[in-house]
Order: C-alpha cells, then sequence, then structure tokens
C-alpha cells in the first residue's frame, strides 16, 4: 500500500471510530437522565424542605437506587438502604413532578436498627425522587435519584377485582436469631385509586388508597407507615426486623374509607 492510500485508509478508521464514539455518547446522553439543577432538588420542594427543618444535613449515608429509565410509570421499584452511625427513626419519600409529591413516610421501632426497604411507587414524569431519613441524633439524610419516565403512571386507570381486594400477603422467617435482621415481606391486593384517572364509565372515580400500614411485635411498634396516592396499586412492602424477644408479628393496613386487614405471623428465636 503506498503512502497515500495508507494515510486515506487511516483517516477513514479515525473517522469510523469517532463516528462511532460520538454516536455513544448521543445515545447515552438519550437514555440517560437529564435534569437541570438535579443537585439538590430537595430544596426546591417546600415539603422536603419542611421535613428537614432545620436538622443538619447530611448527603451521605443512605443509598436510594431506581431504575435509570421506568418504563411503566404506575409501578417503579424503589429501595433504599441506610448507612449511618445513628438508628434512622424516621424515613418520607417525594416524586416532586407528582400531582401529590408525597409518596410514603416511615417510622421506625427498635426492631429495626439499619433501614433496607423496598417498595414500589407511581411516577407521573421524569423527575428526581427524593429521600428525606431523620437520625436519633437530630440529622437530617437527604438522597436523590433522577428517573426517566417513559409512561405516566398517575393517571392509569386502576384495575382491580372488588372480590380480590383487600387480602394479604405476608412472608417471615420460620426461626429467627435473636437480635440479628431478617427479611419481611408484605403485599395486600389493592388498587389505589388516585382519583386522576377515569374509569371506563369514562367518569373520574374519588381517591381510594390505603393510607396507613402498621407492624407490631407483641403490641409495640416496629414500623408504622403513612401512604399516599404516589404509592403503586398492590402496596408492597419489603423491610428488615430484628426482633429479640419471642411473639406475634401483626400487621394491618387500614384505607382512607376506614376499612382494614390484619395478619399476624409468630415470632421463633432459633
Amino acid at each position: 500500500m503506498n503512502r497515500l492510500a495508507y494515510q486515506s485508509n487511516s483517516h477513514s478508521i479515525r473517522t469510523r471510530r469517532q463516528f462511532l464514539a460520538f454516536t455513544g455518547i448521543g445515545m447515552a446522553a438519550l437514555l440517560a437522565p437529564s435534569f437541570a439543577g438535579a443537585t439538590s432538588v430537595w430544596r426546591q420542594l417546600a415539603a422536603a424542605r419542611n421535613s428537614v427543618g432545620d436538622a443538619a444535613v447530611l448527603e451521605e449515608g443512605l443509598q436510594l437506587t431506581l431504575p435509570l429509565v421506568a418504563e411503566d410509570g404506575s409501578s417503579v421499584p424503589l429501595s433504599i438502604k441506610s448507612n449511618t452511625p445513628s438508628r434512622i427513626t424516621r424515613l418520607e419519600l417525594f416524586a416532586p413532578a407528582n400531582p401529590t409529591p408525597e409518596v410514603a413516610v416511615f417510622e421506625f421501632g427498635p426492631e429495626i436498627q439499619s433501614v433496607n426497604l423496598t417498595t414500589r411507587i407511581r411516577l407521573s414524569e421524569s423527575q428526581t425522587v427524593i429521600a428525606v431519613a431523620h437520625t436519633e441524633d437530630g440529622k437530617a439524610v437527604v438522597a436523590e435519584r433522577p428517573v426517566r419516565v417513559t409512561v405516566s403512571g398517575c393517571v392509569a386507570p386502576a384495575k382491580s377485582d372488588p372480590s380480590a381486594e383487600m387480602k394479604a400477603r405476608v412472608r417471615t422467617p420460620k426461626s429467627w436469631a435473636a437480635g440479628t435482621s431478617a427479611e419481611v415481606l408484605t403485599m395486600i391486593s389493592h388498587p389505589m385509586v388516585t382519583g386522576l384517572a377515569e374509569d371506563a364509565s369514562g367518569s373520574t372515580p374519588p381517591t381510594r388508597i390505603i393510607e396507613k400500614f402498621e407492624a407490631t411485635l407483641n403490641g409495640q411498634p416496629v414500623l408504622q407507615a403513612r401512604y399516599f396516592r404516589s404509592l403503586a396499586a398492590n402496596p408492597y412492602l419489603k423491610f428488615e426486623v430484628a426482633p429479640r424477644h419471642e411473639g406475634e408479628l401483626q400487621f394491618r393496613w387500614i384505607e382512607d374509607t376506614g376499612r382494614s386487614v390484619e395478619h399476624t405471623e409468630p415470632v421463633v428465636l432459633g
């Protein structure tokens, strides 16, 4: 190959490589969430600012995980893990671009030494989800995660079989080790009607949601949750508990109409 042909061929290869590199960058930019001012989004939301209050803010110690792209905004998996020196007593979730930015509020009893929970939420559009945790020593730990939403989830029509509603499913260990965290999985069948979508008749039904969830051990609070309409249908919650005594774990779900259902599981220390 003569020198001129070699130079021409090298230039062609470099051009193709540059094209592929720029194409890759362009595709990544299209797929990755990109929001102006994505850092400290919580400061722009009054509900989050009110949650933080005057507490000293930490930006490390809370891992908030959501998918990079949510194909279905009506049910987006979310998990939170804590790694803080001081125990977390309260956790709040926010979706700022939803019609109702509040998603859920959790309060933890002493049997939950470290937060490790998973749930599913609704997202109406691409946005940055916010978690604010409060520690026993009075600090606030903030975590944020941008998510790109393909299909809005807040206006999705509720689909439910009335005969199957308010049926609870719970999974706990058969045997527990005293003071050692183990996984508890809970779910209740419920449409979580947002009041934003038309039903089959073309009318908009009123909001109807599971408003509260409670888990107690021998009558003492383990986990208490307040749910809003930004939580996904069939409320699902997985969390870890470290019981120090045997007894009964009691679970209770309460609809905003006052209707409720309960479930009980034994705690046997091995």
